[in-house]
């Protein structure tokens, strides 16, 4: 081929691939004819400067289906979305027809896919059911006794740190606070690691990896511009992979010799699974584990920091109740008598975790990739459509949906007037159906002791004029500010 034809190819190939993209937008906006137009829609680049603007992009959404219900079309990066915002589409996308409703690893999952690869979380179909077998008893059950030790250490750690600035008479950002002891938790708990260890590695690799791919999820263009974050990114990518394999490695040595550890993790947990199903070890399972441990340390964090920083807000402003979860503490965290049926006793402090997962939503939407036509809401939904599911448009079904109100979650509260066919898709946090969010008996659990050994502890007064807004581009959601206060 002479420099003229490859010249040619070089101009002509761009324009082929954007008329090819282009097609494929005029067809999937054909076979959605009959679902409304969102609105607000740009004449070449659909749904995206509204989407990117300083409004709220997630309530943008749930704006446009309120506008005109029960669905729209939104058209963003070169794909259709369709919101769904009522529990009984919910129902039908998480449960009743959940087989054709895929993991969207095309655009919400897409950032972390470099990250947490073929994890629990971004896996579908055998291998996602097979790991999911291999996780649930570890994940549900076995490791929640031991998880009580972790968080009392955590907490007695941080209690450390709070004691030094009430003596200084300084504020401290317990957004900050809450996650890296959610991160030293879940580093413990899954893979043995000291707090030093957790606090040497983690936030250095982890976290700046977690904050660029939430910043791709918005700004997808950011995977493909070679700047120093991108280098930065993969860098730590590399070196975090790195030293998850070689801890893995050296496990399964351990395991292999019989020289297992006395108080099993998760890891150990999952690799003793392993041994019992014969399964052969190799390159791959090392780097399938090594997945995994990042989903977890994704999972069993994020979530649980922005819960008890949003919980925390609302009990700074509810003293009553901030004395109700102080008498649970103290009823059911005595050390001697703490185990998790104890724990679990703890209704008014699960009501007020309850609560700020639905009042603040901190994962406000899921998406999904529809495998075969449907018929949802109505609405004839070809394959290959997008659905972005509106877990915060359900929590806003409430009464009063903007108050914080844990009553809702106690015996004979809101929650429990719901009819029972639509209730489970009422409260949707860790989503709902077979494809549940495996780590949210281990989050609510950590979360209560953590909450009832502080505040039997301390007393925390909100640092004046400080907002509490979230941080739009991060999932979950936290305040963009922290939660700066002051300890008495």
């Amino acid at each position: 081929m002479d420099v003229f034809s490859i010249t040619v190819f070089a101009l002509l190939l761009p324009l082929f691939l954007a008329l090819q993209k282009l097609l494929s937008i005029i067809k999937a906006r054909h076979k959605l004819r009959n679902v409304p137009d969102a609105g607000d829609r740009h004449w070449l680049l659909g749904h995206v400067p509204a989407l990117l603007k300083v409004e709220d992009p997630w309530n943008s959404m749930i704006r446009w289906c309120k506008a005109r219900p029960p669905l729209v079309k939104v058209e963003a990066f070169g794909a259709y979305f369709v919101p769904v915002c009522s529990p009984e589409g919910l129902k039908r996308i998480f449960q009743t027809k959940q087989r054709i409703y895929d993991k969207d690893r095309d655009f919400s999952y897409r950032p972390f896919l470099s990250l947490l690869g073929t994890g629990l979380v971004t896996s579908a179909g055998s291998d996602w059911l097979h790991q999911r077998t291999l996780v649930a008893p570890a994940l549900r059950v076995e490791v929640l006794p031991g998880l009580i030790k972790v968080s009392r250490r955590a907490v007695a750690r941080l209690s450390q740190r709070l004691n030094a600035a009430k003596a200084r008479h300084e504020a401290i950002d317990m957004a900050d606070a809450f996650r890296h002891l959610t991160l030293q938790v879940i580093g413990e708990a899954v893979l043995s690691l000291p707090p030093d260890e957790c606090d040497r590695v983690f936030p250095s690799l982890y976290l700046p990896v977690m904050e660029e791919s939430n910043a791709r999820s918005l700004r997808p263009w950011r995977c493909y511009i070679p700047g120093p974050a991108w280098w930065q990114y993969r860098s730590r990518i590399r070196r975090l992979d790195t030293y998850l394999t070689a801890l893995i490695r050296e496990r399964w040595q351990q395991h292999c010799s019989g020289n297992q550890q006395e108080d099993p993790d998760l890891l150990d947990r999952i690799m003793s699974s392993i041994q019992a199903s014969e399964a052969a070890w190799s390159s791959k399972m090392e780097q399938q584990l090594c997945f995994e441990m990042k989903t977890f340390l994704l999972a069993g964090h994020e979530t649980s920091a922005a819960m008890l920083t949003y919980t925390l807000l609302e009990l700074c402003r509810n003293p009553d109740l901030t004395q109700q979860v102080r008498q649970e503490a103290a009823q059911h965290l005595e050390k001697s008598r703490c185990d998790v049926a104890a724990v679990d006793r703890m209704e008014i402090t699960l009501a007020c975790l309850k609560e700020t997962l639905r009042r603040y939503s901190v994962v406000p939407v899921v998406t999904r990739k529809l495998l075969q036509d449907d018929e949802l809401e109505g609405f004839h939904v070809p394959a290959g459509t997008y659905i972005a599911c509106c877990l915060r448009a359900v929590h806003d079904l409430w009464q009063q949906p903007a108050s914080w109100l844990p009553h809702r979650f106690l015996p004979g509260g809101e929650y429990e007037g719901f009819d029972d066919d639509v209730r489970p898709f009422m409260f949707v946090p860790f989503i709902q159906g077979p494809r549940n969010c495996l780590g949210q008996n281990f989050s609510l659990l950590e979360s209560r002791i953590v909450l009832g050994l502080l505040l039997a502890e301390f007393s925390f007064k909100l640092v004046p004029g400080v907002t509490h807004e979230p941080k739009l581009s991060v999932i979950p959601l936290a305040p963009a500010n922290g939660l700066p206060v002051f300890i008495s």
